[in-house]
């Protein structure tokens, strides 16, 4: 199996070990495989012949520079993003976009939202149009 080095910052690494400890994995090589294998595989359960909806909230720091960022790639993809919004919530910032289309075109927004320099996390809920229930 090849090796692939990772860097990142040490509070993140710090509850990644935290993480292996109280869930069992053998190390980190194990931990990290499984997140990649959940992360690339994160949309492939949700199937649908039409466009879905989706409601995204990016959480960021105000100083990062993520907000100009964040609103290019709005503009950048205006066919899928519906809305937007900006707000505050315990010192962080928060940016939610309501976004519809195709799933793949939703999976590969979000994964650009989350490369974005700045942004600590990216939470989403698909919306089924046929159901109309939040997963």
């Amino acid at each position: 199996m090849p090796v692939v080095s990772v860097s990142m910052p040490e509070h993140l690494l710090g509850d990644l070990d935290a993480f292996i400890e109280t869930h069992g994995y053998s190390g980190r090589s194990e931990a990290v495989r499984d997140g990649a294998r959940q992360l690339l595989g994160e949309f492939d359960d949700i199937e649908s012949d039409g466009p879905v909806g989706c409601v995204i909230t990016t959480v960021f720091d105000h100083d990062s520079g993520a907000e100009v960022v964040l609103s290019k790639l709005r503009h950048a993809h205006e066919e899928l993003v519906t809305s937007n919004v900006h707000s505050h919530a315990g010192g962080a910032c928060l940016e939610l976009f309501v976004v519809e289309g195709p799933i793949e075109s939703i999976s590969s927004y979000v994964t650009r939202l989350r490369t974005v320099d700045g942004v600590n996390t990216v939470e989403y809920s698909i919306i089924d149009p046929e159901q109309r229930t939040v997963t």
